[in-house]
């Protein structure tokens, strides 16, 4: 009824049938995706259906999800993130309870999301993050060594596999300054982590039955004992530190330097709440908190992350010009020599900071296939203006705020030539037709409720790439695959779409070949 309502507002929707919704028309064009396209294709399928649509309107699919408002414009979405900042949907709570059990920065609202966002802040700036450049090299070094296996060995490989243990361990290092090693062995705490993963739901499934499991209660307490058991003695190492730290001190000796996000969390907390560390053992409040937050960022830092080196690697491999183009820049800024890349990044992490075009290529992979898009909940009384034709949108509690990034990266009145990729756009002076305009990039969002891990994202990529470019060759392999698997699926002619958490299809398929080596291309 309340869709019923809107409509005869003039509120833009697709077609709506006053029994069924838009049910029949999301069963319709979500006929013409794989069955395991990302959800966030949605919106720009229905912007292509209906071209007059717009880049805010609602979808009603009760009783399968609550009302929808899609939003996917600058204008719009700065209304709900940067001038008055909405809540997360519960759903994403529900979400998350099993890895952090409402103990962390995307579920908590108001003074308390604030206060403990504040706390963690210090060890995702870019200054400090620079002072762990040398940790995420010899992370990435050991990711080279596994790339120069499968070149050794000319086989056909998952790269999404390879990228997740990568990141895996980067964000173990910096977040814990823990050696989790899962690019060459089995670590327990991360096993548990992505079981957990496997049994985590939205709740907006098409299976509306499918978080009613009666296993999934018990499976969820067994993983979050074997996480636990982990972290737990590491962030009373961390505490450890931090005593022996301030003991030096009053001896005259030298400090040990805090490192990783729980140092720096941990001491930005004991300095707020001074005392609280007079027993010599750890305040519970802070321990149960950081534990639980630290299962966030490894479980939301990882796989985004991820997801993004293997695009960045599927789209070079597509484009050779644009690869061609990115060696001539490292060899101008690290030398001409490709083994002696994480030396010179090592002894000096800036020149990371030097890499134009390098940076240009990033931001374009994530502007065509951003990892993730977020929800927010309306309030009472709440209306999102669209400035084009001068209407409000209500928002109420139960509304379901959808902020599509990938709607708002593909949309043809921002990117000109919005399919492409052209890493030039991010080169353009502002006047050109090229240049992005202000607020259209939003792969991290915007606001004060942006992705925290925004710096170190951005870090890790350059790394990776400077280290990964000048020394491997990479083909996709996806005609191997389909013709093995008798099937060719796609989204707009796009075989690497993006599936489940935002990696590409078949997570990414591929050969590698060491540049001066062997290798199976």
């Amino acid at each position: 009824m309340r869709a019923i309502q809107l409509k005869k507002q003039g509120l833009a929707m697709p077609p709506h049938h006053p029994v069924f919704g838009h049910i029949f028309v999301l069963a319709r064009v979500m006929s013409k995706l794989p069955s395991d396209a990302h959800p966030h294709y949605l919106p720009d399928q229905l912007r292509r259906h209906y071209p007059d649509l717009g880049p805010i309107f609602y979808l009603d699919a009760w009783p399968f999800i609550t009302l929808t408002l899609v939003v996917a414009s600058p204008e719009t979405l700065a209304q709900i993130t940067t001038e008055h900042v909405l809540p997360k949907f519960p759903a994403i709570k529900d979400f998350l309870f099993p890895l952090a059990n409402g103990k962390d920065i995307v579920s908590m609202d108001g003074a308390e999301w604030k206060y403990w966002r504040n706390m963690f802040n210090p060890g995702f700036s870019a200054n400090h993050l620079m002072k762990l450049v040398p940790d995420i090299v010899r992370e990435t070094t050991v990711f080279c060594d596994v790339l120069h296996d499968h070149a050794d060995k000319r086989d056909i490989f998952k790269m999404k596999h390879l990228t997740d243990n990568l990141a895996m361990d980067v964000i173990g290092k910096v977040v814990l300054d823990s050696a989790l090693g899962c690019q060459r062995q089995s670590n327990p705490m991360v096993n548990a982590l992505r079981r957990q993963m496997r049994w985590m739901v939205f709740g907006s499934e098409g299976n509306p039955f499918q978080h009613l499991h009666p296993l999934r209660p018990f499976v969820h307490r067994y993983n979050t004992y074997q996480m636990d058991r982990y972290i737990s003695p590491e962030v009373d190492a961390r505490f450890k530190v931090h005593r022996q730290t301030l003991e030096s001190k009053t001896v005259s000796a030298p400090p040990v330097a805090s490192k990783s996000v729980v140092d720096l969390a941990l001491a930005a907390y004991l300095k707020q709440n001074p005392g609280v560390d007079s027993s010599g053992r750890i305040d519970p409040v802070f321990k149960e908190i950081a534990i639980n937050q630290m299962k966030l960022f490894l479980f939301s830092g990882h796989d985004t992350t991820s997801s993004t080196i293997c695009y960045i690697i599927y789209l070079l491999a597509v484009h050779p010009h644009v690869l061609s183009r990115l060696r001539t820049e490292h060899d101008d800024i690290l030398g001409p020599e490709p083994s002696r890349t994480t030396d010179r990044i090592s002894e000096d992490p800036y020149l990371i900071n030097k890499l134009p075009f390098t940076t240009a290529v990033i931001k374009e992979s994530m502007r065509l296939f951003p990892a993730a898009s977020t929800t927010r909940s309306g309030e009472p009384s709440f209306t999102i203006h669209d400035p084009r034709t001068a209407l409000n949108y209500p928002a109420n509690p139960t509304t379901l705020i959808w902020l599509v990034s990938h709607a708002c990266h593909r949309d043809p009145a921002l990117w000109p030539r919005a399919e492409e990729f052209l890493p030039d756009r991010w080169l353009a002076k502002e006047g050109d037709d090229l240049c992005p305009k202000p607020g259209a990039w939003r792969p991290f969002e915007h606001g004060p409720r942006a992705c925290i891990g925004v710096n170190l994202s951005m870090i890790e990529l350059k790394i990776v790439l400077c280290c990964v470019a000048r020394r491997f060759e990479f083909r996709v392999a996806y005609d191997e695959v389909d013709k093995k698997m008798g099937a060719r699926k796609m989204v707009e002619g796009e075989r690497a779409y993006q599936v489940g958490k935002g990696e590409p299809s078949g997570f990414l398929p591929c050969w590698v070949r060491e540049l001066g080596g062997v290798g199976g291309l």
